[in-house]
């Protein structure tokens, strides 16, 4: 599912409360008088029979969802998300019928879950982002899945979903209760952590080392822009590739061309809430560190390193720079190689790019902001009558994903690059465990250092060293797979990101606070004016100084204090 943005959090932020309140009050408005009404929901009944994870119900249950698609979901001829492989699967399994009340394209989930929460018919299940699920657990309409899960998930399911030290955990565990299952991906938490992308054929043109510091990357993209890498006497070179959405994030991940690896570089957290020494929370963006890195950015520009025009272009355009062997650097991702360069080394085979950890900008150890391993969660309506199917569909997920063996038969995990059909999509409950591709590429890399041909490699490590195994044979369209999953690949990076430790999530882990809410827009938009402001020369350094006055003025503070409660509460 993708990952919901940032004004589309606050519009279903501004509305829950009120839906909720009105589908309250209607049902209050239609219940007899000799009652009177109650707006909490009946608890599950208690349920001592011993705990079957992946017991088969007799006779078959009903349970009910509500879902998102997008243009990536494709069907055989016949087949939707109401009738798929998964189907019968579900029913022989488990004795479980999934029905959907409703299916909408992304765009429109949130409209259209609006209307489903003022209605009051809520499904037995459904998967949400973190501000509807705050809204849920306040209005008393999730259940309590702390007993179920101890009892019904698997082995295997516990240990998946704490691939990420427990932070997806911890983010629906409510006062000590766990309200629902985050659906960790694999390109998120410490995977998301930023890097840097160089054109290597353009270093070893220029007889250029590889980069041990940020000095060193930023000399390289200076030498880039300088000193004509692609050989046709003209000064049209972009050393660093930068976006005109700086700090923004994309669905599973982060925007390609942001900075905020070199921020982080800095010791700065850009859009991100950090410990300080007292334990408190503080803002990234506000603090002291910022300069240094604006500093040298402003720099960078000056010099023309970075593209005159970065601050209109957003990231598919700097892509376009790079497809047309103009771009030199870029900080960006794990799965850059596939959707930033992968049309740079179509059209110029000659060309080579490799990823390259973040490292300081001084003395003092680097330490690299990552992304949630979840930003939605599966929650159970409070009183639905078989709350634990959701947990036991989730294990028949893994077992099918992770623990068959499907030698000699079609794989539904693996996409149908003809076709773009994915059937691994269709299922209603679903996760990946955040080290999923980071232990791949290391069983990858295992084979290839002892020559193996990949036979015994499990699912998707197999899939990964057969596009590997081929780049290397000669099929250069899986340049992209080397590049990520490869002895040298961005998964490598990740790997040593993972084994330094060097990388935290954001301390602050709740729902938007009521002030973001209303101020969070207004507080974007100055932040990215400033920085934009700032780096092209259009304002001094000092100016940042006058932006915290103005952020902690207009909102910041007391977003400070409400996420301070919070964090005092949730520690």
């Amino acid at each position: 599912m993708k990952r919901i943005q940032r004004n589309s959090l606050i519009m279903t932020a501004l509305s829950i409360p009120l839906l909720l309140s009105a589908c309250t009050a209607t049902k209050e408005a239609a219940a007899p008088n000799t009652t009177p009404p109650s707006s909490t929901p009946p608890a599950a009944a208690v349920d001592n029979k011993p705990a079957d994870p992946m017991g088969k119900y007799s006779p078959t249950i009903e349970v009910s969802t509500v879902r998102a698609i997008d243009a990536s979901f494709k069907f055989a001829e016949g087949e939707s998300l109401d009738k798929n492989i998964w189907t019968p699967i579900m029913e022989n399994d488990l004795g479980i019928k999934v029905k959907n009340l409703w299916v909408v394209d992304a765009s429109q989930f949130s409209q259209k879950l609006n209307v489903t929460l003022a209605s009051g018919e809520l499904p037995d299940f459904m998967a949400v982002d973190r501000v509807v699920m705050q809204r849920l657990i306040d209005s008393n309409l999730v259940e309590d899945l702390t007993t179920l899960y101890d009892k019904y998930a698997t082995p295997f399911t516990k240990e998946a979903l704490l691939k990420d030290g427990g932070a997806a955990m911890k983010s629906v565990t409510v006062n000590g209760k766990l309200m629902g299952i985050p659906q960790t991906f694999e390109n998120n938490g410490v995977a998301s952590a930023s890097m840097v992308w160089i054109r290597t054929d353009w270093m070893k043109k220029l007889n250029l080392a590889e980069p041990k510091t940020m000095d060193d990357v930023l000399n390289i993209a200076t030498a880039f822009a300088k000193n004509d890498p692609d050989g046709n006497g003209k000064a049209d070179t972009i050393g660093l590739g930068v976006s005109k959405d700086i700090f923004k994030e994309a669905n599973n991940g982060v925007t390609p061309a942001s900075l905020i690896g070199l921020f982080n570089a800095y010791h700065a957290y850009p859009t991100f809430w950090v410990k300080d020494a007292s334990d408190k929370l503080v803002y990234g963006s506000v603090q002291p560190e910022m300069k240094p890195a604006l500093e040298k950015l402003q720099q960078l520009y000056k010099d023309g390193v970075i593209d005159k025009e970065f601050s209109v272009k957003p990231w598919k355009k700097v892509a376009e720079d790079a497809a047309a062997g103009k771009l030199g650097v870029a900080f960006g991702y794990v799965a850059d190689a596939t959707t930033f360069f992968k049309d740079n080394r179509k059209n110029d085979p000659k060309a080579d790019w490799q990823a390259f950890p973040i490292t300081s900008a001084d003395s003092k150890p680097v330490i690299l902001q990552a992304n949630d391993a979840a930003t939605s969660f599966f929650v159970v309506k409070k009183g639905s009558k078989n709350p634990e199917a959701v947990i036991k569909l989730l294990n028949l997920y893994n077992k099918r994903y992770f623990q068959t063996d499907y030698s000699g038969s079609k794989n539904p995990f693996i996409i149908d690059t003809a076709t773009g059909i994915y059937p691994g999509k269709y299922f209603p409950v679903l996760i990946n465990p955040a080290d999923l591709n980071i232990n791949a590429h290391l069983k990858v890399v295992e084979e290839l250092k002892n020559k193996g041909d990949g036979s015994k490699l499990d699912f998707p490590a197999s899939l990964h060293f057969s596009r590997v195994a081929g780049f290397r044979k000669g099929d250069d369209s899986l340049w992209f797979s080397e590049r990520t999953f490869g002895p040298e690949g961005s998964f490598g990076v990740i790997a040593t990101y993972l084994k330094n430790k060097n990388y935290q999530f954001n301390a602050f882990t709740g729902a938007p606070t009521a002030t973001m809410v209303e101020k969070d827009a207004t507080l974007q938009k100055i932040q990215n004016e400033m920085v934009t402001k700032i780096i092209m020369g259009a304002a001094p350094i000092s100016d940042f100084d006058k932006f915290v006055k103005e952020w902690k003025s207009l909102g910041g503070d007391a977003i400070e204090k409400e996420v301070n409660e919070y964090y005092s509460k949730n520690k």
